[in-house]
């Protein structure tokens, strides 16, 4: 088939070091053109060396036919409805949109356009985590009692948006659309009740460390997010008779790097082994495969805006 020709709107290091090098290795989609406010940025992402300085251009060229968009969080809305109102699809880092109420209006315009839009969780197209959900679906280790997922790093420089509220900084929007939302999609979206939430604030004022525990379906769930924390990666589940476990410190990030998923069934522990892969290839080609008219799986929208109105709930806790 024909490649699918991409353009990336922002050339920051997420766009580097993910869908940069997932798109270079497919077979399925290229980069046609990059739009960033940095040229130097843009050369360095664009194989064929059209940029464009400004976001409206590239939404403009007739050729572009996805668009990727890696903007500080507080701009990904704006600029995936621009863009789907110009005929392209979307693909968007995460999280959509700041609240649910402006994923739904994203929504709307999606649904009148007929274009694709989705959000670029890559960990869930990881087949370790494919794998997870398959085996706790199968009932292996009975109903779930207890989930427990984290993902923490540190070092965050005093200049990085993510310490900027107002850009859509901060741990829960940034680490919370793996971690945080694992419990949610791992039980099909069972209800929710009892949010409680401990926050340690940035001195720039977003939210730096949260614990949220929760209670959905029949279990009682812990998460943290932190971006002042050792790295920390795991998601484990417990149920009546066994236990699902991600080991290795990489839960929600494995990235072309060998991992494992840890099965415990009436006390007997074995173990799955998966070969190094990249989940964001895997998403990218899935997206590009759907365009052309083929198979490929794509994140409902349901989920996200799902996501965005847990989210929503955690956020007024902060304020209580």
């Amino acid at each position: 088939m024909e490649k699918v020709r991409w353009g990336f709107i922002g050339a920051g290091h997420i766009a580097k070091k993910a869908l940069y090098p997932a798109l270079m290795k497919s077979e399925v989609a290229e980069i046609y053109a990059v739009a960033s406010k940095h040229e130097d940025r843009a050369k360095e992402l664009s194989p064929s060396g059209r940029i464009y300085s400004s976001y409206e251009e590239l939404l403009s060229d007739p050729k572009v036919e996805a668009i990727y968009i890696s903007l500080p969080n507080s701009l990904h809305i704006e600029w995936a409805i621009k863009a789907m109102q110009a005929g392209k699809h979307v693909l968007c880092e995460k999280p959509l949109a700041m609240n649910a109420q402006e994923l739904q209006t994203a929504m709307d315009v999606q649904e009148a356009t007929g274009m694709y839009f989705m959000e670029a969780s890559w960990n869930r197209w990881h087949p370790r985590t494919i794998r997870f959900k398959q085996l706790y679906d199968s009932g292996i280790i009975g109903e779930a009692k207890s989930i427990r997922s984290c993902f923490t790093y540190d070092g965050l420089s005093m200049d990085n948006i993510r310490t900027e509220p107002e850009l859509g900084g901060g741990g829960t929007y940034d680490l919370g659309p793996y971690s945080v939302v694992a419990p949610l999609w791992l039980l099909n979206f069972a209800p929710h009740d009892d949010i409680e939430t401990e926050v340690t604030w940035h001195s720039k004022g977003a939210d730096e460390t949260v614990r949220t525990t929760f209670t959905i379906g029949s279990a009682t769930a812990e998460t943290v997010t932190s971006m002042n924390t050792p790295d920390t990666l795991y998601f484990d589940v417990t149920g009546e008779l066994g236990s699902l476990s991600m080991p290795g410190n990489h839960a929600f990030n494995s990235h072309n790097q060998e991992s494992v998923l840890e099965i415990t069934v009436n006390g007997e522990k074995t173990f799955e082994h998966f070969e190094p892969c990249d989940p964001y290839q895997l998403m990218a080609d899935s997206f590009s495969r759907k365009i052309r008219g083929q198979a490929g799986w794509l994140m409902p929208l349901s989920e996200s805006l799902a996501f965005a109105e847990f989210f929503d709930e955690i956020f007024e806790t902060f304020n209580k």
